[in-house]
C-alpha cells in the first residue's frame, strides 16, 4: 500500500514538474522577439519613431535608403530598404508614415508591407513629419514650404510658406497649433501655426544655435530640441518651456549630430538618433 502512494505521489511530482516546465516553454515562445539582420545598421540616421506597445523603435536610415526597426538592447531588421532619401518618420494607427525625398509612404508596422504611397506636388527635400487625427504635416526645408496629407483621401495641400527653412515639426494637442521650427544662422527659432487662423507666428527666436533640426514634447511641461551650432561642429539637447516664454537652456552638449528626437513617456527618456555617430542615444530626464 505503501509502495503504490509512494509510486504514485512520484508520478504527480513529475507531472506537475513537466507541465510547469511546457507552460514555462510555452510563455517563452509566445514572448515576442526581434531578430537580427547583421546588415540593418544605422547610416546616417534622421528621425525616430517609437512604438509603445511593442517597445520598438523605427528610425530613418538615408545612408541606405531604408527605416530599421530595432529593439531597446539589441536586434535589428529592415523595413524596407527601397526609399530614396527617407528623414521623417512617425506612427498613426499601426502605419509607419516615411517622408521621403517628395513622397509619403506608409508601412504597417507589424508585416512592413507598404500600404500608403503619396506624392506630394511642390516638394523638394521632404523633412520631418507629425500627425493630428486623419492628417500629417510635413516640412520641406529646401522648399520652404509645410505640407498637410489627409491618410484618407490623400489631399495635399500647402498650409505654410511662412516659415523659412523648416526642420522639425510637432502637432501641440493642448493649444492645437503645429509648431514649427525654423533652421537659420540667423533669426532662427520656433514657429506656431493656427489650423483654425492659418495663421503663422514666431513664438521664440533661438541665437546661440541657430540651425534647429527636432523637437518633441514630454506631455506636461517642457520642449526639447536638437540644435547645431553655426560650425556644425558643437551640437546640443535644449530644453524649453511649455509656454515657449523663457530663454533655453542647454541640458546637453555633443558632436555626433543629433537629429531626429522622441519623448518616451513610460520610461521618462529621449531618444535620439546620431547622424555623425550612427547609432541611436536614449537619455534619461529628471523630474
Amino acid at each position: 500500500m505503501y509502495k503504490l502512494l509512494f509510486s504514485l505521489l512520484i508520478t504527480l511530482s513529475l507531472f506537475s514538474t513537466v507541465s510547469g516546465q511546457n507552460k514555462e516553454a510555452k510563455k517563452k515562445k509566445s514572448k515576442k522577439t526581434l531578430s537580427a539582420d547583421p546588415d540593418a545598421k544605422l547610416q546616417s540616421p534622421h528621425d525616430i519613431a517609437f512604438d509603445e506597445k511593442s517597445g520598438l523603435f523605427f528610425i530613418s536610415s538615408s545612408g541606405n535608403h531604408g527605416i530599421i526597426k530595432r529593439g531597446r538592447r539589441g536586434g535589428a531588421v529592415f523595413v524596407t530598404k527601397d526609399l530614396v532619401h527617407p528623414r521623417g518618420v512617425t506612427i498613426l494607427n499601426s502605419t509607419l508614415y516615411v517622408a521621403d525625398s517628395n513622397r509619403v509612404k506608409g508601412f504597417n508596422i507589424k508585416d512592413n508591407k507598404e500600404v500608403f504611397n503619396v506624392e506630394v506636388a511642390g516638394a523638394k527635400a521632404l523633412h520631418a513629419i507629425t500627425c493630428n487625427g486623419n492628417l500629417l504635416y510635413i516640412s520641406d526645408k529646401e522648399a520652404s514650404k509645410v505640407f498637410s496629407v489627409n491618410v484618407k483621401s490623400e489631399e495635399v495641400e500647402v498650409i505654410t510658406t511662412d516659415v523659412p527653412s523648416p526642420t522639425g515639426i510637432y502637432f501641440d494637442k493642448k493649444s492645437k497649433d503645429i509648431l514649427i521650427l525654423s533652421s537659420l544662422e540667423t533669426e532662427g527659432g520656433v514657429y506656431a501655426y493656427s489650423p483654425k487662423d492659418k495663421a503663422v507666428e514666431l513664438k521664440l527666436q533661438i541665437m546661440d544655435f541657430p540651425y534647429l533640426e527636432d523637437i518633441t514634447f514630454n506631455g506636461s511641461m517642457s520642449y526639447y530640441l536638437t540644435a547645431w551650432g553655426a560650425d556644425h561642429k558643437e551640437n546640443v539637447i535644449i530644453k524649453i518651456n511649455s509656454s515657449l516664454s523663457r530663454e533655453p537652456r542647454i541640458i546637453q552638449s555633443s558632436s555626433d549630430g543629433p537629429s531626429g528626437m522622441i519623448y518616451i513617456k513610460r520610461t521618462n527618456e529621449l531618444a535620439i538618433t546620431s547622424e555623425y555617430a550612427n547609432n541611436l542615444n536614449i537619455i534619461k530626464l529628471g523630474y
